[in-house]
């Protein structure tokens, strides 16, 4: 008797479960050094699994297509103006004005209402990717932030947020009070199929934890090294404290009071670039900078800070491997730093001038477990602001948010501060990565440390999406006199006429040149507004 329909439904589903890739273990990270056992999992112990297909839906979640997917130069142009865009195989994309995306999917029994908003912040104007090859030989483009996007989950009394990449299928973190899931596409690359059977995509969640105790708590340990190689480097390549401060001077954009921008530059190796592969990693690195963005804008921050990429340089084998010294952290800290300073660009107002450095590398600079490596406050320093990371998929992206918050003066939860209590319940800073996609947040000790600090870091001050164009006066004719305004019109030489005194020169301006001053010429109209036209009299 052949076994019923259901049976063979089962079947299927396990198959493509134990199809699914092997979970990858997040260790622990740090920064002046820390090393640990590793978690568990990409989203921590006791992360669960299942497939499910999520699909595009309108504002009140009615279907409009299985295609999740969104072709990266019509979403690019939708996050820069905010204009509806109709997208082949994406139907419904020109339905809203403002470039909103709804999707709807089911999770763990739960039907999620994802609300989502174009991310137009997280690259910066003038942003670039270098691909740089083993002949010395580099490739420019533009760095477009596309299909990226923020939002939060409709219908929930508390609070949400989503931070998701829709290039190839939906990849990334949605976030809720009670618990927490992490989103991506089973297989990469069938974007071009959604629209006959929708994409098949991969969802864990991590466990809700235990409410924060009020005392007390584990302490977590750690290994420190000092940064007296990196202040070593800075003295080598003659940086003097003077100099930092004139070039900190130099006008750049500024932004509002209480907003700080930390522009990144991306350096990737070759072993991410090779792991991922070179038609997707750009893609993903975009993907993983989005959620650590969204780490930064977490409330329990208490600072407004964007983390804004302005260059990615993606590294050739050889030059990977020359500035990762395997199991030397320290050297291949030193290294990096040295690699991003030289790659700065001498004008502060360059739209590729970096504040922070940010290195992501597969490979093993330290000994096992160690996740990242970083000085402690160097933010805005020329030297010191860098960290090295061990990038081992999206969840790196707290292996960043880590290592960038002890070079803006975070120290470890629990070591010389009482936020012990923090530690196994998540927060982002301690000295083991426990907070992976559950229910992460920045402890009470991280945000009295960036207060203590944050205020001077004058080079997040400036705003890269604010434009420099010089003011024009208000009366453009008060910079300009009579006879510049000839030379402008008619060339060197030419002055105010004045053979002729039957014209008001405040109603028509009238240029002649000294080898003939009786021929007089007009461009029949009168001086710029503000021009002393007369003895006491200025245009209108």
């Amino acid at each position: 008797m052949d076994p019923p329909a259901g049976t063979y439904r089962r079947l299927l589903c396990l198959a493509l479960l134990l199809l699914l890739p092997p979970l990858q273990l997040l260790p622990p990270v740090d920064a002046r050094l820390a090393a640990a056992d590793p978690p568990g999992g990409p989203l921590g112990h006791g992360t669960e699994r299942i497939l499910a297909v999520p699909v595009r839906t309108d504002a009140q979640g009615r279907l409009v297509s299985q295609v999740v997917s969104v072709r990266s130069a019509e979403a690019g142009v939708r996050a820069r103006r905010a204009v509806p865009v109709q997208t082949p195989g994406f139907p419904g994309a020109s339905e809203d004005p403002e470039g909103r995306l709804f999707y709807n999917v089911t999770v763990f029994g739960r039907d999620l209402h994802l609300r989502l908003q174009p991310n137009a912040r997280l690259v910066a104007p003038g942003a670039t990717v270098e691909w740089q090859g083993e002949s010395g030989a580099t490739h420019v483009e533009p760095l477009l932030g596309t299909c990226l996007y923020t939002g939060d989950v409709a219908g929930l009394t508390e609070a949400s947020s989503v931070a998701l990449s829709n290039c190839d299928g939906l990849a990334g973190l949605i976030r809720m009070e009670d618990e927490e899931f992490f989103i991506e596409p089973l297989e990469k690359g069938l974007a071009a199929k959604e629209a006959e059977q929708g994409r098949v995509h991969v969802v864990y969640r991590r466990p809700s934890t235990p409410k924060l105790p009020s005392l007390g708590g584990a302490q977590a340990l750690d290994t420190g090294a000092s940064a007296g190689s990196l202040d070593s480097l800075s003295r080598t390549l003659g940086i003097l404290e003077d100099r930092i401060n004139s070039s900190r001077r130099r006008a750049r954009r500024h932004t509002a009071d209480d907003d700080y921008n930390i522009e990144v530059l991306l350096g990737v190796d070759d072993s991410v670039v090779q792991f991922h592969g070179k038609e997707h990693v750009q893609k993903y690195l975009l993907t993983l900078m989005n959620i650590v963005n969204e780490i930064y804008h977490d409330e329990s921050l208490g600072a407004h800070i964007n983390v804004v990429l302005v260059r990615i340089i993606l590294l050739s084998h050889g030059k990977s491997t020359s500035l990762i010294e395997i199991g030397n952290p320290s050297q291949s800290l030193e290294n990096v730093c040295r690699w991003a300073y030289l790659q700065q660009k001498p004008d502060t107002g360059h739209d590729e001038y970096h504040d922070h450095a940010i290195f992501l590398t597969r490979q093993d600079f330290g000994p096992s477990g160690m996740q990242g490596y970083a000085p402690v406050t160097g933010m805005c320093h020329p030297v010191r602001s860098c960290t090295l990371n061990h990038e081992d998929g999206f969840s790196s992206a707290f292996v960043v948010a880590h290592e960038t918050g002890h070079v803006l003066g975070m120290e470890h939860d629990g070591q010389g501060n009482r936020c012990g209590d923090e530690v196994r319940l998540g927060s982002i800073m301690a000295p083991l990565v426990q907070a992976a996609f559950h229910r992460f947040h920045w402890s009470r000790c991280s945000q009295q440390e960036l207060s203590r600090y944050l205020h001077s870091y004058d080079c997040l001050r400036d705003d890269p999406f604010a434009h420099d164009w010089p003011t024009l006066p208000q009366l453009p004719g008060l910079h300009y006199s009579m006879n510049e305004q000839c030379r402008f019109d008619f060339g060197l030489g030419y002055m105010m006429c004045t053979a002729f005194r039957t014209f008001d020169p405040c109603k028509q301006l009238w240029c002649s040149h000294p080898d003939n001053p009786y021929f007089c010429k007009t461009k029949k109209g009168p001086p710029l507004d503000g021009t002393m036209c007369a003895p006491g009299k200025t245009n209108k």
